[in-house]
């Protein structure tokens, strides 16, 4: 007689997710691929999964001390060996400190790409991909470490008028600052995402300038120059009398007219804007602040945030600043300090 023979394994189900659609993040950036094989983490508002595994309990979002090396989760870490793709689906209110953990954990493991799985724009029900690839975690964002990889100043220098018309067209209550009487020339170019709060703030800064000759220091040339001036004084060096231009009141020596020192040049720009542009339609106006500079190649960048922040903010903002059929960023994340 012949018996079927019965498996002992238990087959589980399949854990329900424990992020909605509606809980996603907004993203311009959305048009990427799904990843295959990678690790697939939820974030959500009490703990952290792992293919639908529980593997750290948050505490209102944040993770326990007990559960951190410093900024590594070693509970995360061990489920991430042999990962090269994370593949983050995050409640977008959740603190921006427990998402850069998380990040940050994979990086330690041999992550070499993120992809956040985001709500596209004017939809309650379409999702799509953003995908990072490389990346690397700073302790300060005044270095981002990106060694020769740094575009010229002046790749912002150019673009400076069409990058400060593009934030006034769509300013919503932002500070966009004003046009440059002068700019700084050479070195290099320093850009950075700032979160806080509800506030975003896109900073171009000159780095790396070149040395500037004192002027205060007078050459060979300018005393010579200086010798012949001093016998046009007249006979006896005695001066020549000032020129009244009204009755008692004295011009200027000879009458001629006093020069104005030349302004100072311009090295610094921010774009001070509300988080809720990063996902306004049809386009955010980040977009088209950002398109002069990086809308053809790859921009070395800087992204901080507070840790309060929340991670839907920080996720639209890089979809903002680098949207759909733009090159990827080259970031460099600043770990929050709560």
């Amino acid at each position: 007689m012949l018996g079927a023979a019965c498996s002992t394994d238990e087959v589980k189900p399949e854990a329900a997710p424990i992020v909605g659609t509606l809980e996603l993040p907004i993203a311009h950036r959305n048009s990427d691929t799904e990843p295959g094989d990678a690790a697939r983490i939820e974030i959500g508002t009490s703990e952290i999964r792992v293919g639908g595994e529980t593997v750290v309990k948050l505490e209102s979002g944040k993770v326990p001390a007990a559960d951190r090396a410093g900024d590594v989760l070693p509970k995360l870490k061990e489920k991430l060996a042999g990962k090269k793709v994370l593949a983050l689906t995050v409640y977008a209110a959740s603190p921006y400190a427990t998402l850069a953990r998380v990040i940050n954990t994979g990086f330690e493991a041999g992550i070499h790409e993120l992809a956040f799985r985001v709500r596209k724009p004017g939809s309650n029900t379409e999702t799509g991909w953003l995908r990072l690839h490389g990346g690397h975690f700073v302790k300060s964002a005044d270095d981002g470490q990106f060694g020769d990889a740094l575009l010229p100043w002046d790749k912002f220098a150019n673009v400076w008028e069409e990058s400060l018309d593009a934030c006034n067209a769509g300013n919503r209550g932002g500070d966009c600052g004003y046009k440059p009487m002068a700019k700084a020339t050479g070195g290099k170019l320093d850009m950075m995402l700032r979160v806080r709060g509800s506030g975003l703030a896109l900073r171009f800064r000159q780095m790396g300038a070149p040395v500037a000759v004192d002027a205060g220091v007078p050459d060979a040339s300018a005393s010579a120059e200086a010798k012949p001036a001093k016998l046009a004084r007249g006979k006896k060096g005695k001066k020549k009398p000032r020129v009244e231009m009204l009755d008692g009141i004295k011009g200027g020596s000879g009458g001629e007219a006093v020069e104005e020192a030349p302004p100072e040049p311009a090295n610094e720009q921010v774009f001070s804007l509300r988080a809720e542009q990063a996902a306004e339609l049809p386009s955010s106006t980040i977009s088209a602040i950002v398109k002069p500079i990086c809308g053809s190649i790859s921009c070395p960048t800087v992204l901080e945030a507070e840790g309060i922040s929340m991670s839907g903010t920080v996720i639209s903002f890089i979809a903002a600043a680098f949207p759909n059929g733009t090159p990827e960023p080259n970031l460099a994340w600043v770990l929050p300090k709560q």
